[in-house]
């Protein structure tokens, strides 16, 4: 399928963006969201799922930009340079889609291929991840008055070497 042909299949719909970046057209968006399951074998039977992650979510973008549309020679080229400083500061942005907006997305690939049938037009697949952004705090250390257990929470001590006991079985019993 050749550019021109890929274009008269485009939807262009407003609010669609990469960060303060607007596509002219967009062919296609890929979303994806994985959540991990972990699996844990056990002494008899099949492995048991006893927690489960969310990955950061992922979006792949194939998206147009053309000096006619614009109406300046020379714009593709400054989109293409705008989308790769975008991805070079590496700070956050938002992402708007067809489907939903994304918060802290990072430009983490972003492919570009001329030939003789786009030299004036910019055709981008960019894919962006979520970054998961953590807050984070230190106080200062409370008097042992302030803390609710101050025996537990104590400093360690040292209490000379310790062995192991033998386990005793209890008939019945565990």
């Amino acid at each position: 399928m050749s550019i021109l042909d890929e274009a008269f299949a485009l939807l262009i719909r407003n609010g669609r963006a990469i960060g303060p970046i607007m596509p002219h057209v967009v062919v296609q968006e890929v979303h994806r969201d994985d959540l991990i399951i972990t699996d844990h074998p056990v002494e008899r039977g099949a492995a048991i799922s006893d927690h489960a992650f969310k990955r950061p979510s992922e979006i792949e973008m194939r998206c147009g930009w053309s000096n006619s549309t614009a109406r300046a020679e020379g714009y593709v080229q400054e989109v293409y340079e705008t989308l790769l400083a975008l991805q070079a500061v590496r700070e956050p942005f938002d992402v708007y889609t067809g489907k939903r907006a994304y918060e802290n997305m990072l430009l983490g690939s972003l492919s570009v291929t001329t030939d003789e049938h786009t030299e004036f037009v910019l055709m981008v697949t960019a894919r962006l991840r979520e970054v998961i952004i953590a807050d984070t705090q230190t106080t200062s250390g409370a008097p042992q008055s302030a803390q609710a257990s101050p025996q537990k929470t104590a400093a360690t001590a040292n209490t000379g070497q310790k062995q192991l006991a033998q386990a005793q079985y209890a008939p019945g019993g565990l």
